[in-house]
C-alpha cells in the first residue's frame, strides 16, 4: 500500500459521503482508465479519494502527508468513531418504530455513510444558499465565492474565505457575480456579524448545543433548519436533527401509529420523537431517512 494516503474504512461510501448532500465542495471525476475518483477542498487542504486495490484511500494534493497531516485527516472523515456499531444500533432503534415496516431493509445499506467534521462557517454559509436550490447549483455558487474572495490553493482550487474577508464583500456583488439571490443581504449580514463577534465564535465548538443553536438562530437568514444543519454538519452536534421536507414525511409516517388520526406532527414534536428514538445518534438518523427517501423518489 502506499504510504503517500489514507486508508478509509472498508465500508466507506463516497457517493453517499461526499456526494449525498451534507458537503459542496467534493466532485466526482473520472481517473485513466474510466475509474471514478472524488476531488474535494477542505480549509487549506485539496485532496482526492480514490481506490487502491479494491479500498478507498485519500491523498493530499498541496501538502505533504505529515504525522499532523494524517491525525487531521482522521479528525475530518470521523475515522476514530465505530460506524459499524452505530449503524447496527440505528437499524435496530428504526425497526422498533411503530410505522417502520420494511424501512431497515431499506438503511442496512447505508453503513457506508459517514458524517464528515467540515468548517463550520463553510458549512453555514452553503446551508443558507441551499434553501429553494439544488445540489448542483450550491455547488457551484459555493465553487464561485471561493474562487473570487478565498485564498489559491492550486491552479484550480481555492479555499473557503474567512469570515472577515466575506463580510467587505459588497451585498450586491453577491447576487450578481456569485449567483446568490435574494439571500445576498443575509449573507453579507450573517459574515459582517460572525467577523465582529469574534471572541464567541472562536470559541463557538466550546458552547453547549442549546445556547450554540440559539446564537445560530439569531444570525440573519438561519432559521431552525439551517441551524440544525450547522450543528451537525459543521460543529458536529449528533444530536442535531435537521427536518426537511423529506425528514418530515419519513418521521410522519414512522410516527402514523402513535399520533391521533386528526393530529398534525409540528416540526417540535418530530424532533422530540427524534431525540426520544434515536438520541446522539439523531444525526445520522436523519442521514439515513433522507437517503431512503431520496432512493424512493428515484425507484421507477
Amino acid at each position: 500500500m502506499p504510504n503517500d494516503t489514507v486508508a478509509l474504512p472498508a465500508a466507506f461510501n463516497p457517493e453517499l459521503t461526499l456526494l449525498g448532500g451534507q458537503a459542496f465542495r467534493w466532485e466526482a471525476r473520472l481517473a485513466p482508465g474510466g475509474k471514478a475518483t472524488y476531488q474535494g477542498v477542505v480549509e487549506d487542504a485539496v485532496m482526492t479519494v480514490a481506490q487502491i486495490q479494491g479500498r478507498w484511500h485519500v491523498r493530499l494534493v498541496n501538502h505533504a502527508l505529515t504525522t499532523e497531516r494524517r491525525c487531521w485527516l482522521a479528525h475530518y472523515f470521523d475515522l476514530d468513531r465505530d460506524y459499524a456499531g452505530v449503524h447496527a444500533t440505528l437499524v435496530k432503534r428504526l425497526a422498533r418504530m411503530p410505522g417502520a415496516t420494511g424501512l431497515a431493509d431499506e438503511v442496512a445499506p447505508l453503513a457506508g455513510l459517514r458524517l464528515l467534521r467540515q468548517p463550520w462557517f463553510e458549512v453555514l454559509v452553503s446551508f443558507v444558499i441551499s434553501a429553494n436550490n439544488h445540489l448542483p447549483r450550491i455547488r457551484q455558487i459555493i465553487n464561485i465565492i471561493s474562487r473570487k474572495f478565498g485564498t489559491p490553493l492550486t491552479q484550480d482550487a481555492y479555499a473557503f474565505p474567512t469570515p472577515a474577508a466575506l463580510a467587505t464583500v459588497p451585498a450586491t456583488v453577491l447576487r450578481t457575480e456569485c449567483r446568490v439571490g435574494y439571500r445576498d443581504r443575509y449573507l453579507h449580514q450573517l459574515a459582517q456579524s460572525i467577523a465582529g463577534h469574534g471572541q464567541f465564535w472562536n470559541q463557538a465548538a466550546t458552547c453547549p448545543t442549546d445556547d450554540l443553536r440559539q446564537r445560530l438562530i439569531a444570525l440573519p437568514g438561519v432559521g431552525p433548519k439551517v441551524a440544525e444543519c450547522v450543528l451537525l454538519f459543521g460543529f458536529h452536534r449528533w444530536e442535531a436533527f435537521p427536518i426537511d421536507v423529506w425528514v418530515r414525511r419519513a418521521m410522519t409516517a414512522l410516527l402514523a401509529a402513535q399520533a391521533p388520526a386528526h393530529c398534525r406532527l409540528t416540526d417540535r414534536h418530530i424532533a422530540e420523537a427524534a431525540a426520544t428514538h434515536f438520541g446522539t445518534l439523531a444525526g445520522l438518523a436523519q442521514q439515513y431517512l433522507f437517503e431512503a427517501l431520496r432512493r424512493r423518489r428515484h425507484q421507477p
